[in-house]
């Protein structure tokens, strides 16, 4: 916690996203026009209903608000450092102060995790709801990934993937628990969901850059090597994506963890803005790459995609990044996602 202390001391940004989402939520409880304003300079780019789940940050001072969110975001992390050792060790998962002190380890080394904590992001919160809920697929599975769709929107392909899985009632919880949770966020703001889903949803732009350095996605990758054609790369480049990953899903439709973890790499992919604190999938990636073992393939991408997430804050530090770096989350996905096609599935291991 020391660590992140001394972050929020010396960084401008410490802490940004969660005031963003206090200052959003302040405005909607003073009757204010969420969408239409400035918290923090940035505009609020979540779905209605993320202001209902933000409404208990909004009563809160500034600091409690972000102690709130750091203690919530570390114990979602430490949960999730545990089912993906129980994945990866088919449930000899070992003692709990091993789960924590990799957690502590991860939070400062692997730069979405840092990042997520620093910003005072939903992002930790978000990956606990889809591995808790439907990778361990509990009895409400596909629940988690459609409430985190309610609250982020780029969660919705996993609620798709359950249907490409096979798994009909789980991809029906995940589009119930979505109209819910959106039918409530309509109920208390109508206006404020009718101007999200009818405009705001459709403005890529809005959230910010499109070709920032730590927009991590298809799109930027295109924008920033070929401006002049970027739709068309991005359009192209995205139908192969979603080829390549709906081809990994049914492939190991069989393995929620897997097939779910695939899933979330392609929306990384192929959502127009994925910034570097998105891939908190790093974690479930690297616990599928350590289950199946040093003989695959899939395991060392998953390394190379952890070393990626380390090395990237020297890389990014000058304005001028090495050219290999600036697109390093995208090819890491792109190569994780073309080893687990070649992966045998669970059912062919055994």
């Amino acid at each position: 916690m020391s660590w992140f202390v001394h972050e929020s001391q010396a960084l401008d940004t410490a802490a940004l996203d969660i005031r963003v989402y206090r200052d959003a939520a302040r405005a909607f409880l003073d009757g204010g026009e969420v969408y239409s304003g400035r918290f923090e300079g940035l505009p609020f780019t979540y779905p209605p209903f993320a202001l209902v789940v933000f409404l208990p940050l909004a009563v809160l001072p500034p600091s409690a608000a972000a102690v709130l969110m750091f203690l919530v975001s570390t114990a979602a992390l430490v949960a999730v450092v545990r089912w993906c050792q129980d994945y990866a060790t088919d449930g000899r998962t070992g003692p709990w102060w091993l789960t924590v002190s990799v957690a502590a380890v991860a939070s400062v080394a692997l730069e979405p995790l840092h990042m997520t904590f620093g910003l005072g992001q939903v992002n930790l919160l978000l990956l606990a709801l889809v591995l808790g809920v439907d990778a361990r697929e509990t009895r409400w599975a596909g629940g988690g990934a459609g409430l985190a769709t309610a609250i982020k929107v780029t969660p919705g392909l996993l609620v798709v993937a359950q249907a490409v899985r096979g798994d009909l009632r789980a991809f029906g919880r995940g589009v119930l628990a979505f109209v819910a949770a959106t039918g409530l966020a309509a109920v208390v703001a109508p206006s404020a969901t009718r101007e999200y889903f009818t405009s705001l949803l459709w403005d890529s732009n809005r959230p910010g850059g499109l070709t920032y350095l730590q927009n991590q996605s298809l799109r930027a990758f295109a924008g920033r090597h070929s401006p002049a054609h970027a739709t068309g790369i991005w359009l192209m480049t995205v139908l192969l994506a979603l080829a390549l990953g709906t081809w990994v899903v049914r492939r190991h439709r069989k393995d929620a963890f897997y097939a779910l973890t695939a899933a979330a790499i392609t929306g990384l992919l192929v959502s127009p803005i994925s910034w570097s604190h998105h891939w908190v999938w790093v974690l479930p990636a690297i616990a599928v790459g350590v289950r199946l073992g040093r003989r695959s393939p899939v395991l060392w991408v998953s390394v190379g995609l952890v070393a990626a997430t380390i090395a990237v804050v020297e890389l990014w530090m000058n304005a001028d990044a090495p050219l290999f770096a600036q697109d390093i989350y995208v090819v890491s996905g792109i190569l994780w996602l073309a080893a687990s096609a070649a992966e045998a599935p669970a059912e062919a291991r055994t």
